[in-house]
């Protein structure tokens, strides 16, 4: 069965430098990240990170979709 997921993180208070983007774009070739979010969406698969750690290091909220 296909499963959609979506990903969104922001990052408001401070956004990431060139070298954090490149850490978070290592999580996922098909992320759009900015310095100030990650946006991911999946048809099919997961995604590999983890985004509350990713909250712990990078961004400052965190909203996942999903629809089986």
């Amino acid at each position: 069965m296909s499963e959609y997921q979506y990903y969104e993180l922001p990052a408001v208070d401070s956004p990431l430098d060139a070298h954090e983007q490149a850490e978070v774009r290592a999580l996922s070739t098909r992320a759009r990240v900015t310095a100030t979010s990650f946006t991911n969406e999946y048809h099919r698969g997961n995604f590999r990170g983890d985004p509350r750690r990713m909250m712990e290091h990078y961004y400052d909220a965190y909203l996942q979709g999903w629809d089986r």
